[in-house]
């Protein structure tokens, strides 16, 4: 497989998302996976900080959206109500269990998955159905991924082989945030909401 440049790699952005990110142990294992695979892989890898390792729900507004006007202006316009859309919908969502078991190559990046839980499904389906602009709605990933490389030239990628003892990863998704990015890719952002699922308190 052929790689592709990321243009947007740690560049000034404006988006708005519905992410997960992990907790600290969590993040321990995605790290030890991305050190495993700079370890066997001689591509062109742009491993996504610790920090910013995170996996999307559902964009509002895509970085490279095309609207009439500025993202930010379509965000005063409709950010209030999308929030409070968005904030009674993961409300509604019971937790949501996740298992990553299996590291996948894209032309584009990196990844580790999960099978798309009925829950998860629901919500995206929901945002998207409950949320538009100019004659435009988020198409949500029909995977649960995290993104642990991109690249930074064209390149033929080596097959991956990860090693036993790394897969699978277990997550329990309690609450999500939703944010604006402004930094790609989340390296730096800013927290709008945290709204968690149904039973999250009492779990």
């Amino acid at each position: 497989m052929r790689t592709k440049v990321d243009l947007l790699w740690f560049k000034r952005c404006c988006a708005f998302h519905l992410q997960l990110f992990p907790d600290r142990e969590t993040v321990s294992k995605l790290c030890a996976l991305q050190d495993h695979i700079e370890r066997e892989c001689n591509g062109p890898l742009l491993r996504v900080p610790a920090t910013s390792l995170h996996m999307t729900v559902v964009t509002l507004i895509n970085a490279g959206a095309q609207f009439s006007i500025p993202n930010d202006e379509v965000w005063k316009l409709n950010g209030q109500r999308w929030k409070e859309t968005v904030e009674r919908l993961v409300k509604q969502t019971p937790l949501i269990d996740l298992n990553f078991q299996e590291v996948r190559a894209s032309e584009a990046a990196i990844f580790i998955e999960a099978p798309e839980p009925p829950e998860l499904q629901q919500l995206r389906s929901a945002i998207s159905d409950a949320i538009w602009f100019d004659n435009w709605s988020p198409k949500p990933p029909r995977i649960a991924h995290f993104t642990l490389f991109r690249f930074s030239a064209e390149e033929w990628l080596p097959e991956l082989n990860v090693g036993a003892g790394l897969l699978p990863i277990a997550i329990k998704v309690k609450a999500l945030q939703l944010l604006k990015e402004k930094i790609y890719p989340s390296v730096d952002v800013d927290v709008l909401g945290q709204p968690s699922c149904v039973g999250a308190s009492a779990s």
